[in-house]
């Protein structure tokens, strides 16, 4: 059996707020005129406009926003936590959850492009598997939680991109099919 249209209206919802005259009366003809939206939308756009009036220095809004803001408790977001890398952590790892996954899932979030992600991935693992030496690990991340391979992937993807694979060709530098060429890790 289809339901009436007053039964199709999603439910209301009554909030206890203390308003003064003026406020009520801006209040219901908010309520009026968008009445049927989403209301993420409209709290966007106000909130939106609400932001332009309070970057004006003289406006009055300023300093109600500014009172209104500080006086509630906000949910806040959660930090972008870095992944660790740590080789210790890595025996007790599931599988997925590796530390070069994290750091993985931290590039991608943060914009590099998945081939490049996975690129440092295979890099960051391979210092570890491979046992390369400790300046060369501290270079693959390990001293720094990667931080220093994800600027190198956003600043310069394409030398990021040369300089990971012929690392990872190369073992690390243990075996160098052209003696003669030059790192292009510089």
């Amino acid at each position: 059996m289809p339901l009436t249209p007053k039964e199709q209206r999603p439910a209301r919802i009554t909030l206890p707020v203390t308003l003064d005259a003026q406020t009520h009366r801006a209040a219901a003809q908010l309520a009026r005129q968008y009445s049927g939206r989403k209301l993420e939308t409209v709290l966007a756009a106000f909130v939106g406009d609400l932001a332009a009036d309070a970057g004006r220095p003289d406006s009055a809004a300023q300093g109600r926003a500014t009172a209104w803001l500080g006086g509630h408790e906000w949910e806040r977001e959660p930090r972008d936590e870095a992944p660790r890398l740590r080789q210790d952590e890595v025996m007790g790892s599931a599988y997925g959850a590796y530390p070069w996954d994290g750091w993985a899932k931290r590039a991608l979030a943060r914009g590099v492009a998945a081939g490049l992600a996975t690129l440092g991935r295979a890099l960051i693992r391979e210092a570890w598997q491979h046992d390369w030496d400790e300046a060369l690990k501290a270079r693959c991340g390990w001293s720094d939680d990667g931080r220093r391979l994800l600027r190198q992937a956003l600043r310069s993807p394409a030398r990021a991109q040369t300089c990971w694979q012929h690392l990872l060709d190369t073992d690390g530098g243990r075996f160098q099919p052209n003696m003669g060429e030059a790192s292009p890790c510089r």
